[in-house]
């Protein structure tokens, strides 16, 4: 109100380019935020991908013209026709002049599948919204500029932040040949995993176990050592059973995962998999086989123990992009020592031990030395509290 009263003492001139001004700012305001909102609806849809397209990223398009939604896609599987194509064939005619969001930048060669960009092009499409970059090599940048010599309006990093963490383990997967770890550790509050006689269960209450349950849904594995095998004989399965399941990874170097355990008998041994050092107990590898169990070999570091980063890059050959590692002290500690953990999830249950199982081993001795935790995220679960974070 203030503003206007100035305005109405100024010259007409001025008080009309003050207006026009004012106008030109709340339509930026208002496209920004639709365009946001349509690159969230984009990264919903991209969701319903997830675990199926792996190795390749969760891809999500919007097709909008004018306020009005005329096409939507998603990539559904590894091999299957990607999201823009998805929504281009929903949209049909109604694409031309149109305005495509996408939270990945399309593709712009040929590989099991067309070239987004060329089809986009040929569409009408005239405005392109991209979340982020896409960092494989044969991108990386050339679908922009693909664009961009077609004439068509291209803005890239809409919620790019939230279009990265979606993919965040296909970026891991082509930028570091690892998958993206994320490690999970439920802890007393004086820090022990276990009591004095290794039982674990249970430490958290039903709403974290409900959030870890979501949590294997949303990476390609599930990942333990043999001693959380031996001690808790667990299945490593999602609440969820009729959607999509993740696959199970022993840490197994010596191959001596009993034949009886649930990861190898509860009918889902065909998303196990068992990373081994060993080669010679061939028959016991074959029955594990026949059977459907995943055999991969690695190697041994110079403790004898599984040499992660070689057993990593291996499982990112088999086409794991992301792992959510539930493993013992010694697979958290070593996988901290070594900074292979791209996300901590640390549940503190208020509840006190005084003598049990420590949540970390291996690690330096002198204060000087500590691993320095970065906390971005602190939410309350039930009478639990979930510390996520990075090591910086």
């Amino acid at each position: 109100m203030r503003r206007d009263r100035v305005c109405e003492t100024q010259t007409p001139t001025v008080k009309v380019r003050m207006r026009e001004d004012e106008k030109s700012r709340a339509q930026s305001g208002f496209f920004m935020n639709q365009n946001e909102k349509w690159l969230k609806r984009a990264l919903e849809l991209a969701e319903k991908g997830r675990g199926f397209t792996s190795p390749n990223p969760v891809v999500g398009a919007v097709i909008v013209s004018g306020e009005k939604v005329v096409g939507e896609g998603f990539h559904s599987e590894f091999g299957a026709p990607h999201a823009e194509i998805k929504a281009l064939e929903q949209a049909g005619e109604s694409a031309r002049g149109a305005r495509l969001y996408v939270n990945l930048e399309p593709c712009c060669f040929y590989g099991k599948t067309l070239p987004c960009t060329e089809a986009i092009i040929k569409s009408g499409i005239r405005e392109v919204y991209i979340g982020t970059i896409d960092p494989n090599p044969k991108v990386n940048g050339a679908g922009v500029k693909s664009l961009e010599q077609a004439s068509l309006k291209v803005q890239v990093g809409i919620l790019e932040r939230e279009a990265r963490y979606a993919n965040r383990g296909f970026f891991t997967f082509i930028q570091k040949k690892r998958p993206w770890i994320t490690l999970k550790m439920a802890l007393t509050l004086d820090g022990f995993i276990a009591d004095a006689t290794g039982k674990s269960r249970w430490i958290t209450g039903v709403e974290a176990r409900k959030f870890v349950h979501e949590q294997r849904r949303l990476h390609d594995a599930v990942m333990v050592g043999m001693g959380t095998v031996y001690q808790d004989d667990p299945e490593l399965l999602p609440d969820n059973r009729s959607g999509y399941i993740p696959y199970r990874v022993v840490l197994d170097e010596a191959l001596n995962l009993p034949p009886r355990m649930k990861l190898v008998t509860d009918g889902f041994q065909r998303r196990t998999i068992i990373v081994t050092a060993c080669q010679e107990k061939a028959e016991k590898i074959r029955q594990f086989e026949s059977s459907g169990v995943k055999i991969i070999q690695s190697s041994k570091d110079e403790f004898g123990w599984l040499d992660l980063p070689k057993t990593l890059a291996k499982l990112a050959e088999f086409g794991v992009t992301s792992i959510f590692c539930e493993g013992g002290s010694q697979v958290a500690g070593s996988l901290l020592n070594q900074r292979l953990v791209d996300e901590l999830q640390v549940f503190i249950a208020p509840k006190i031990l005084g003598e049990g199982l420590r949540a970390f081993s291996g690690f330096m001795q002198s204060l000087d030395q500590a691993l320095m935790v970065e906390w971005e995220k602190v939410e309350r679960l039930g009478a639990d509290v979930l510390l996520q974070g990075k090591l910086v």
